[in-house]
């Protein structure tokens, strides 16, 4: 009977010290494995913001965009643009138009753009956009001395539907983290059905006793 509780007891010990191993290295596991899958988007300029003052008919600004994928992962990014403050009419009447690689991705008025479709960068890539802004000029003189300030933001898609903005934190790989969820739901589940044979076990060890 001695006999009996003695290797109850060492099994118990044997259950608990890999039930401390696991949870100290399981952090570890999951950290580790966050920091090799993080989804990082970066732009220069890291603003975008075109501001349009003192122009005429004809007149065009250019900006250059550089989009990097700075994470551990390939992503699609997509961009949206927003109008700040300025004239109305103004705005509406403005032509936009965005170039990659002497492609054109989208022409039109700046009005009607809402965001480009998403587009792949791969890990440790980048690639150059090329942005034109211009005065119609066919545009009268009621239009002369009157100006807008439009925003342009890069987002990158996340995981599960998610996006993240260019500069905004970085995004670990939440599909990682899900599947480490489950396997630590999974041993704790296997830990409890051993924990609660072994007091079966304890508990008739102790009526016959």
């Amino acid at each position: 009977m001695k006999k009996n509780i003695f290797v109850f007891y060492k099994f118990c010990g044997i259950i608990a010290s890999l039930s401390l191993v696991f949870l100290f290295l399981t952090p570890n596991y999951i950290q580790a494995t966050n920091a090799n899958s993080v989804i990082d988007i970066a732009t220069t300029p890291e603003k975008i913001f075109i501001d349009l003052t003192n122009l005429k008919p004809g007149d065009k600004v250019v900006r250059n965009i550089i989009v990097q994928n700075k994470g551990k992962q390939d992503f699609n990014y997509i961009m949206s643009k927003r109008f700040l403050n300025g004239s109305d009419i103004f705005y509406n009447e403005l032509l936009f138009l965005i170039l990659d690689n002497n492609k054109v991705i989208y022409d039109g008025k700046l009005k009607d753009f809402n965001k480009i479709d998403p587009r792949l960068i791969k890990m440790g890539d980048s690639e150059q956009l090329i942005f034109k802004v211009e005065v119609p000029k066919e545009l009268g003189n009621e239009y002369q001395g009157l100006n807008c300030e439009v925003e342009f933001k890069f987002y990158a898609e996340g995981t599960l539907g998610g996006v993240l903005p260019a500069d905004g934190p970085k995004l670990p790989v939440t599909g990682t983290n899900m599947f480490n969820i489950l396997v630590v739901g999974a041993v704790l589940l296997l830990m409890g059905s051993i924990l609660q044979f072994i007091m079966k076990k304890k508990r008739k060890i102790e009526k016959q006793v």
